[in-house]
């Protein structure tokens, strides 16, 4: 009953975290890939070409995040919301009207920066201002804007491409943000304080009982073990929706049909979050290391094999589980290893991992199809390195004592 409560006294607030990351998938891989095949053809690309162009974009996203990131912590939610969403729509009308290569590369890190960038950024930071007594279950709220424009969005759109050209069907995209944004300002008008700020006697410590600077966690065997399974899976999901119009096409799928298979990975992603969420809460994100990733290793294989589409429902299950847990692992890793007192300097370096992740995955992958190494025989390699992250995890598990408060 309590929680229910908090969902309903927050419902307004709860509902600006969940649009906004709802509103990030018009620059999120998922979406943006729907269209690799058009893009490729409209500019004479090869799949390494694009992906570089794609990486490229990416990582100089990242960059400028880390110059203007800061700006959500002395902005009001109504003025960053608006112009957030309004860099967004700029960019979407671009790429509804480009007809240049050049004009690509700028269109993408757009979509990217406003997009996949500072709405998801600036959502998290909404979620850490308004709700310190109850950001976990604020930060799952907000995350499944995410999953549900994950679960419909390629199914909406990839019924549009049938009907409108691939290029009109980005207006309907400039309509939905114009009407989110427009949400947002009037439930924005002004701004929550839930009345409690972290106290640095209440943060909680991490390894050695005592919160990690940045420079320190950097000198730690650690963290160092840790960056192969915290690349993991934003690496390997994001090359295979990139290049999910290739693997339709070698495993002889129809897109139309393949698109209808997603909802299962969103519903399974919701799932573990969820789920994940609550066992760590009771126990432990170090319990849960050595085996969240054991779902996606699974999927590769199958996925390396797979012609059937009963097969395919199965591997989006499995992904969708190591991801929903992936996300849990990816915001609790860094407090509860290294403390919460420098936690904004700290998790600035789990972007970076995560961003150059998700940027290196698509480029590599690419290049190697291009030399005919097609991405289904990659799924092997990412199921090996899958595996040695989770044995890397699993030293850590067994060499780390964390402070009782902290399991």
């Amino acid at each position: 009953m309590i929680i229910t409560d908090f969902y309903i006294k927050n419902l307004r607030w709860l509902y600006i975290v969940f649009i906004l990351t709802f509103c990030s998938a018009f620059g999120q891989t998922f979406f943006i890939s729907l269209y690799s095949g058009e893009i490729r053809t409209a500019f004479e690309l090869t799949h390494g070409e694009w992906g570089l162009i794609y990486s490229c974009a990416t990582l100089s996203s990242a960059i400028l995040i880390l110059f203007v990131g800061g700006y959500a912590d002395r902005s009001s939610a109504k003025s960053l919301s608006t112009l957030v969403i309004l860099g967004l729509v700029v960019f979407i009308f671009l790429m509804a009207n480009n007809t240049s290569t050049w004009g690509l590369v700028l269109i993408i890190l757009g979509l990217r920066f406003f997009g996949q960038g500072m709405l998801g950024h600036i959502s998290m930071v909404f979620c850490g201002k308004w709700f310190f007594k109850n950001k976990g279950k604020a930060v799952a709220v907000a995350n499944s804007g995410y999953t549900l424009a994950e679960a419909i969005m390629p199914t909406i759109f990839v019924a549009l491409v049938g009907v409108l050209s691939w290029q009109t069907s980005w207006y309907v995209s400039i309509l939905m943000s114009i009407l989110i944004l427009a949400s947002v300002r009037l439930l924005a008008e002004t701004e929550r304080n839930e009345g409690t700020k972290p106290q640095k006697e209440n943060q909680q410590v991490g390894m050695l009982k005592k919160s990690w600077k940045r420079s320190e966690m950097l000198k730690s065997w650690v963290f160092w073990a840790a960056v192969p399974g915290l690349m993991t899976s934003p690496m390997i999901t994001t090359t295979l929706f990139f290049h999910q119009v290739h693997l339709v096409e070698i495993k002889s799928w129809e897109l139309s049909t393949y698109v209808l298979f997603i909802p299962a990975y969103s519903a399974a992603t919701l799932l573990s979050l969820y789920l994940i969420g609550y066992f760590v809460d009771k126990f432990s994100t170090k319990i849960i290391l050595p085996i969240f990733l054991f779902p996606l290793v699974s999927g590769l294989l199958l996925l390396s094999i797979a012609t059937s589409y009963l097969e395919l429902l199965l591997i989006f299950i499995l992904f969708g589980l190591s991801a929903g847990a992936y996300i849990v692992v990816y915001g609790t890793f860094f407090p509860e290893f290294f403390g919460s007192l420098y936690l904004g300097s700290v998790r600035t370096v789990g972007v970076t991992i995560m961003v150059f992740s998700s940027a290196i995955g698509p480029v590599l992958s690419g290049y190697f199809i291009d030399l005919g190494y097609l991405v289904d025989h990659q799924f092997k390699f990412f199921a090996a390195f899958s595996i040695f992250a989770s044995l890397l995890f699993l030293i850590i598990n067994l060499s780390v004592k964390l402070p009782e408060h902290a399991k």
